[in-house]
């Protein structure tokens, strides 16, 4: 398993979300509510010795809803599945840490009639290493 795929694991567990978890940006005919993140950065973590096997990945993960009750309540159990993720080893994943933080003001998108609230993830994992 790979972050991306904890992520949306993670997410389509909230009532709602199934199949509406997207790696990608903002869909135009996508059904609210739905999530969509992006990878915006990756690095290997170095000691003194060289690179460590631990990962850090950034992501902005954005939270679409038809009103803004329905925003609060998305965003919400969004975070506290995105912040669940710390300590779980699936798959040869192990997310040793998470962070989120919300990015910036909820957004009301008017264009399409949805609101949008976007977090930045900060996770640090290690990935098994299969030798074959």
């Amino acid at each position: 398993m790979n972050p991306e795929e904890a992520i949306t694991t993670a997410l389509e567990r909230i009532d709602g979300l199934s199949a509406h978890v997207f790696p990608v940006e903002g869909l135009k005919n996508a059904r609210a509510p739905f999530v969509f993140y992006l990878r915006r950065q990756h690095q290997t973590e170095d000691s003194l010795e060289g690179p460590t096997e631990l990962q850090t990945a950034d992501f902005e993960v954005h939270c679409v809803a038809r009103t803004y009750a329905s925003l609060i309540w998305l965003a919400g159990m969004a975070r506290s599945a995105l912040l669940g993720l710390q300590g779980q080893t699936m798959d040869g994943l192990t997310i040793e840490h998470v962070t989120v933080q919300q990015a910036s003001p909820d957004l009301k998108e008017r264009e399409a009639d949805l609101y949008r609230r976007a977090f930045t993830l900060r996770m640090n994992y290690q990935e098994e290493v299969t030798h074959e």
